[in-house]
């Protein structure tokens, strides 16, 4: 009986003798291992607003909202907003972003806050809507992307030849709706979406 005691005495005195183990954080700051899942943050030089984040996050914080405009001349805007107080910081959002650049986990993990209301962030990108049907195409930065990616094979697809040229159009959906329903050749370089662009090539 008496050697488990003396062993939990000497444990008993190493702790009150050894260093502190834990941190003295917020007195000083705490660091984080490298690889370490924190925050997600935006790179909105990278970031081309298709939405692969929002599919593949499975708490729903990350949202995406599309306002094809209107009556009101407002442009057609895609809105994907990060709830960082629902983040479960899986990581699901960096390794399926398109550009593998758009989003990424940072080291910031010290995110209390009082007030969930500010615990969001919004970040909005232009959309391009068919000219024909006014059905949403994807992001404008999305279509420049894939021209630059798609190199010379580009050249096959007007709508990314006008993306990259910046001649996309910024007309309402409701004037783009009004268009004539005839089929015409100067259709092929107008931007279309896939179902009107497979009518026009199988009408002409």
């Amino acid at each position: 009986m008496r050697l488990p005691k003396l062993r939990e005495l000497k444990e008993a005195v190493n702790a009150v003798f050894s260093p502190r183990f834990t941190t003295r954080f917020p007195a000083e700051p705490c660091v984080v291992p490298e690889r370490y899942r924190g925050k997600p943050e935006f790179d909105l030089e990278a970031c081309i607003g298709c939405g692969a984040c929002v599919n593949v996050c499975p708490t729903t914080a990350l949202t995406q909202t599309d306002e094809t405009g209107g009556m009101d001349g407002h442009p057609p805007v895609r809105r994907i907003t990060l709830r960082y107080d629902t983040c479960i910081f899986c990581g699901n959002c960096q390794d399926n972003c398109t550009t593998e650049k758009g989003i990424k986990l940072s080291n910031q993990w010290d995110l209390a806050g009082l007030d969930r209301a500010s615990m969001a962030e919004t970040h909005e990108y232009d959309l391009q809507t068919c000219e024909k049907c006014g059905a949403i195409i994807g992001t404008k930065k999305h279509l420049v992307w894939l021209y630059e990616k798609l190199g010379p094979l580009a050249y096959t697809n007007p709508s990314l030849l006008l993306a990259k040229s910046g001649e996309l159009l910024k007309e309402a959906p409701e004037t783009m709706q009004a268009a004539p329903e005839e089929v015409q050749t100067s259709d092929f370089m107008r931007v279309l979406c896939p179902k009107c662009k497979c009518e026009l090539n199988i009408r002409l």
